[in-house]
C-alpha cells in the first residue's frame, strides 16, 4: 500500500511539473492557440531549464548526504528534483505570463 502511494505521488509531481512547463502562444491577443509553436517552445523551455534544476538538485542532495552521512535513495532524489523544478517553473511561468501581457 505504501509503495502504491509513493508511485501515485511521484506521478502527480511529474504531471504538475509538465503542467508548469507549458508555454502557450497565441496568434494575437484573442486568437487561437498556436499548437505547434506552443509544443516546440515548451520542449525548448524544458530542455533549457532542466539543467538548472538538475544542478540545484545535485547541490541540495550533496549537502543532505553530508548532513545525514548516508546516500539518499533515487526516488527521494527524483522527488527533490521535481519539487525544485516546479518551484523554478512557477517563477519562470510568472515571468513568461507578465512578458506576454506586456506588464514587464
Amino acid at each position: 500500500m505504501q509503495k502504491i502511494r509513493e508511485q501515485i505521488s511521484l506521478a502527480i509531481l511529474v504531471v504538475v511539473y509538465l503542467l508548469a512547463s507549458i508555454r502557450l502562444f497565441r496568434a494575437n491577443d484573442t486568437g487561437p492557440v498556436l499548437v505547434m509553436k506552443s509544443i516546440v517552445e515548451t520542449l525548448i523551455h524544458i530542455l533549457s531549464v532542466a539543467p538548472i534544476s538538475l544542478g540545484a538538485t545535485l547541490l541540495i542532495v550533496a549537502v543532505l548526504q553530508r548532513l545525514v552521512k548516508e546516500r539518499l535513495p533515487f526516488s527521494r532524489t527524483l522527488r527533490l528534483f521535481l519539487v525544485t523544478a516546479i518551484c523554478l517553473e512557477f517563477v519562470l511561468g510568472l515571468a513568461h505570463f507578465f512578458e506576454m501581457n506586456g506588464v514587464v
